[in-house]
């Protein structure tokens, strides 16, 4: 379909929708009419403007299919010469009805940007996912387009004395995938008059009504297999595959050392082997997480064809190896849907290949209110951005990895903080920089930073970029702060030697003075090249001279010096703060293990700060005051 058709199909319908609500407009007046001629208009503006790519004309025209506007059309045709709304009346309640779910989905679609594509929706609990996959399965009562797949289910599976229709089983099947389950309530097991036995019976009949229908389908289908070979008819096999076949299929390529199949009675039987052993048992007795698979491809086969499914926390309880491959599955077995995934899962989201946005909020109402951030390209990597954009709390990203020392130190330090690792102090600089940048967040990013030689130059520049570091050279001196060494030894009641682990300490320290002020120096001429360049010449001549005049700047002689001398007079003034706020040495635990008689000090004392209030405020003091 060109450009040019869908505008002639949305005009038309526009026209004809217009001229009979005028017409019957005494008759009867509908309350979401200017929702339709609304809805109706802005399709036509979006395609005339060109905000609709021409991959989505296609389902931009099935959509409008929904309205039903042309059985509409049909029937007045038959009946025009009769002006009787009654005769019309069952028609345009439909078209009415449909519109609404229309509107949803159209404006979901323009909400996204008129991706085609499947989309992830990630948002926290209470940002609206449920409420949106309500809404939706709200209007399917009156139309086929699409399923909502819940997120609430107790699935049972049944067993049968016989296996119902293909006719009744898919009709209840259709009635009982409109119901809006959505029942969030509490209740008090204690009590034997709170058990919602009515409660989890409706819900516990989900999976019951499927089953029927793929049992009733398979057996439709073999009846019709059986009756053409019978009239001697030409046959393919493969027309007569059921839905639960395919099933069966994908199932058994999930599960390893199990294998479902179909009995001749209808049964759904489960074959375990383990070695030599063989062992059946009936499908009933599955776990919970083969149950959920079973639903959930059955759900998604059965859907009707270019169906919009809508999965609400689609995680499921399964390893994510097999959640993965359990989608992938499907996204290509019906890759004439479009699956929308709400989910608050970072790990299945960047899992998938789909366009994907922060769901901040969502109301349902005559018209939606959405509110989206679409996670774009950005200097930060996908699944970490997926993972803070929707914080409500400060962002605070640290050195190191996930579990790691640092992360540990600073989530006991600031639970008010979202505590983000990245790989390395850079990182840290261009996270922090780049968040804080991103419009339409909750919260701010802060970033925090090992001193590593850095000059107080440097750490005000930082600074000002909402960049903190601390009151000692690295986040492992922070155990070696005197108060907090005695609030440790007082803890494990330990005889607390502090004069001579300080000693020792500032010993190593004159040891290595040298090497220390080399690694300044270094740190100090790179700097040098990172915030500065060489002026701009106009011959070679005048290149070569203000490349010489800038080198002559770093004054490496000077540089040193004042540097030498400001680590001599911490030694010889014995000044045991400032010595762990200049020295980079992540071995210095060693001498308090070995005062205490101990091993693994950094991570008793870890055990100690988690435990601890007063050690916690004792190390924040080593933080600016802006942090906590």
């Amino acid at each position: 379909m060109n450009k040019q058709e869908l505008l002639e199909k949305v005009e038309s319908t526009i026209s004809f929708v217009r001229s009979f609500l005028d017409e019957y407009r005494d008759e009867f007046i509908y309350e979401n009419e200017g929702v339709l001629l609304v809805l109706l208009d802005d399709i036509l503006h979006d395609i005339s403007d060109g905000q609709i790519p021409m991959s989505l004309y296609e389902r931009i025209s099935r959509l409008l299919d929904t309205l039903n506007v042309e059985n509409l059309r049909q029937v007045q045709q038959l009946n025009k010469e009769r002006h009787n709304f009654t005769l019309y009346k069952e028609q345009s309640d439909n078209m009415i009805v449909n519109s609404v779910f229309v509107s949803k989905t159209y404006y979901l679609l323009k909400a996204i940007g008129f991706v085609n594509s499947n989309i992830v929706l990630i948002g926290a609990n209470g940002s609206g996912k449920t409420t949106f996959a309500n809404s939706i399965r709200d209007k399917l009562e009156s139309t086929d387009n699409g399923i909502v797949i819940p997120a609430q289910k107790i699935l049972i599976f049944p067993s049968y004395d016989f296996i119902p229709t293909y006719r009744s089983a898919y009709s209840a099947y259709q009635n009982r995938q409109k119901e809006i389950l959505d029942d969030k309530q509490t209740f008090n097991a204690s009590k034997s008059d709170d058990i919602p036995y009515e409660l989890t019976k409706r819900y516990g009949s989900e999976l019951r009504i499927l089953v029927s229908a793929l049992l009733g389908e398979r057996m439709a289908r073999r009846d019709e297999y059986c009756s053409s070979i019978q009239n001697g008819d030409v046959v393919d096999t493969n027309k007569f595959r059921s839905s639960l076949d395919d099933v069966i299929d994908i199932w058994n390529s999930l599960i390893e050392h199990r294998e479902l199949y179909c009995d001749n009675s209808g049964n759904l039987q489960i074959k375990y082997s383990q070695g030599d052993e063989t062992e059946e048992y009936p499908a009933f007795r599955m776990s919970d997480g083969e149950r959920e698979i079973f639903y959930v491809v059955g759900r998604v086969l059965l859907a009707k064809p270019s169906s919009l499914i809508v999965i609400d926390e689609p995680e499921l309880h399964l390893h994510k190896a097999i959640l993965n491959k359990l989608w992938d599955i499907l996204e290509v077995k019906r890759d004439d849907c479009m699956f929308v995934y709400l989910t608050h899962d970072i790990d299945f989201a960047s899992s998938r290949v789909a366009q994907k946005l922060w769901l901040k909020s969502y109301t349902s109402g005559v018209l939606e209110d959405w509110e989206l951030e679409p996670i774009s390209d950005n200097d930060i990597p996908e699944v970490l951005l997926m993972k803070i954009l929707g914080s409500r709390k400060k962002i605070l990203f640290c050195e190191g990895k996930s579990g790691g020392i640092d992360h540990q130190i600073f989530e006991c330090l600031f639970p008010n903080y979202t505590v983000i690792p990245v790989a390395s102090c850079k990182d840290v600089i261009n996270y922090t920089r780049a968040f804080n940048k991103i419009s339409n967040k909750y919260a701010d990013a802060l970033g925090i930073i090992d001193r590593d030689f850095r000059t107080p130059e440097q750490l005000n520049k930082l600074e000002a970029e909402q960049i903190f570091s601390y009151d000692v050279a690295e986040i492992e001196n922070l155990f070696l702060v005197e108060d907090f060494i005695e609030s440790f030894a007082s803890y494990k009641n330990e005889e607390c030697d502090l004069i001579n682990i300080k000693d020792r300490i500032l010993r190593i320290f004159a040891d290595n003075i040298e090497q220390q002020n080399s690694f300044y120096v270094t740190q100090k001429i790179n700097y040098i090249f990172n915030e500065s360049h060489v002026r701009t010449g106009k011959t070679k001549e005048e290149v070569s001279t203000q490349f010489r005049e800038f080198v002559d700047n770093i004054r490496i002689e000077d540089c040193y010096r004042e540097r030498i001398e400001v680590l001599e007079k911490i030694i010889s003034d014995k000044d045991y703060k400032n010595a762990i706020l200049f020295y980079n040495n992540k071995g210095l635990h060693t001498v308090v293990e070995q005062s205490f008689g101990i091993s693994s000090y950094s991570k008793k004392a870890l055990n100690f700060l988690r435990k601890s209030d007063p050690a916690k405020d004792i190390l924040r003091k080593q933080f600016p005051k802006g942090l906590y």
